[in-house]
């Protein structure tokens, strides 16, 4: 039923809820894991120089490194439950990349997240990437909510 399924985690504990959730539906369907992580280059901080546009230094360098943090956190999590898991740091607006760009050009049949993630003021002032990828996706995506007691 899934062969390829793709988990988007942002170092939140919900993104970690998303994968442990995915490594069950691999197991269960014997699919290839993909985890990612979108470096929001949108929010690259500028200065105008005299001859145009300049990153203010260091930024770029440092959300890489966070994304990649990120990835080798997860990637051990699946190795620890006995998946290879392939990981990739994507660039651009999370919402596009991970339901729509990264979908149309990887062959994926699930993206699994987090209800919802680190990224509380883009949350509210444009929404959640969760409700954005629900809507836009082009391929199914399973919601994984925080587990309520009672």
């Amino acid at each position: 039923m899934y062969n390829h399924i793709v988990v988007p985690l942002d170092g939140s504990h919900n993104s970690k809820l998303a994968l442990s959730e995915a490594l069950k539906l691999v197991k269960q369907f014997n699919a290839e894991l993909t985890i990612v992580n979108v470096a929001d280059d949108k929010r690259l901080i500028y200065t105008v120089t005299g001859t145009g546009i300049a990153n203010t230094g260091g930024y770029y360098k440092e959300l890489n490194d966070r994304a990649t943090a990120i990835l080798e956190e997860g990637k051990k999590i699946a190795e620890d439950a006995g998946i290879t898991a392939k990981t990739e740091v994507l660039h651009g607006s999370p919402k596009q990349v991970i339901g729509v760009e990264y979908p149309g050009t990887h062959d994926v049949d699930l993206i699994v997240m987090g209800k919802s993630g680190t990224d509380a003021i883009d949350r509210l002032l444009v929404g959640s990437t969760t409700a954005a990828v629900v809507r836009n996706a082009l391929t199914n995506v399973l919601v994984i909510a925080e587990p309520t007691n009672g």
